[in-house]
């Protein structure tokens, strides 16, 4: 008996393989589920130092620096470099970190960054403010983790689309996830992708040839989250690329409550069912608020 595989089945069985790596990849240690906390620091002065929940230390900002100062007992430990060795902190740390970033910093307690290592403390700027985001392996989004919820893939949602790359990359100003926070995005062109004998344009960002489209559709905030991305395939300076909707995910802001992620460029929205790629994941909406919450910014954003 003679099987014959099609091109369908094996585009099928890559996707099932990539969906697997997907989840493996967010089930990680220090992924994305292990989030369980974010914390602003807003103390402006050494004098005016504080401690933040659940994380040991005095901690202020200075003349755009972090600032902690810890005793060796309250074991706060600096991870090195190049994040495998740390050593107790008794005294005064400082790190630089620039808008949009992200650095790991410190863990409460020594140990390997494994399945039982202690939590992480990440240091991170947005809006021009400093916080700090605590990550733990033994999070109850990871240990209770089954896999994303996916639409059954559909190779009619593999496009082929045109690219229109601009002249020069733009910079465009965007919303976040976390309430009052506005990012920078670099724009590099268009795609225009058709569907249903509709035609739809979404702007694309990315560098280098890299681009990827940040969009919602009809089904945002319904059965997927609000906002979802997906890489564009091709060479830009060819005018032709494909887009595989199946490999549409989420933002790592749909997984916990404590996500920063930008939003997409004004007026990327499909004006149709895209039932394609990742759904919410289960028991959450994948919706962020838009006003209130631990991410919302604590004051004025100090970005121009």
């Amino acid at each position: 008996m003679t099987t014959t595989t099609t091109r369908e089945d094996t585009a099928a069985q890559e996707w099932q393989r990539w969906r697997q790596q997907r989840d493996a990849g967010l089930a990680a240690p220090y992924d994305w589920l292990s989030v369980v906390g974010y914390h602003w620091v807003t103390a402006g002065a050494a004098a005016d130092a504080a401690h933040v929940p659940d994380v040991p230390g005095r901690w202020w900002v200075d003349d755009g620096t972090l600032h902690v100062h810890a005793e060796a007992s309250e074991d706060l430990h600096l991870l090195s470099t190049d994040g495998v060795g740390s050593a107790r902190l008794d005294g005064v740390a400082t790190v630089t970190v620039e808008e949009a970033s992200a650095h790991r910093f410190a863990t409460i307690g020594g140990g390997a960054l494994d399945d039982d290592g202690p939590v992480l403390v990440e240091v991170l700027r947005r809006g021009g403010y400093y916080a700090l985001r605590l990550r733990d392996p033994r999070a109850e989004a990871r240990a209770s983790f089954t896999g994303v919820p996916t639409f059954p893939y559909d190779p009619s949602w593999v496009l082929d689309v045109d690219l229109v790359p601009y002249e020069a990359p733009r910079t465009v100003r965007v919303g976040a996830a976390a309430p009052g926070l506005e990012q920078l995005a670099t724009a590099v062109g268009e795609v225009v992708l058709r569907r249903d004998g509709r035609e739809h344009r979404l702007v694309a960002t990315g560098r280098d040839g890299s681009w990827s489209v940040s969009f919602s559709d009809a089904t945002s905030g319904v059965l997927t989250a609000a906002w979802r991305v997906v890489p564009v395939e091709g060479d830009p300076a060819s005018g032709r690329g494909t887009v595989d909707l199946n490999r549409a995910i989420s933002y790592p802001y749909v997984f916990s409550d404590f996500g920063t992620c930008p939003r997409p460029v004004a007026g990327n929205h499909l004006d149709l069912e895209v039932t394609a790629g990742e759904k919410a994941p289960t028991g959450r909406s994948g919706v962020p608020p838009t006003e209130g919450g631990p991410t919302a910014l604590p004051g004025k954003q100090l970005l121009p």
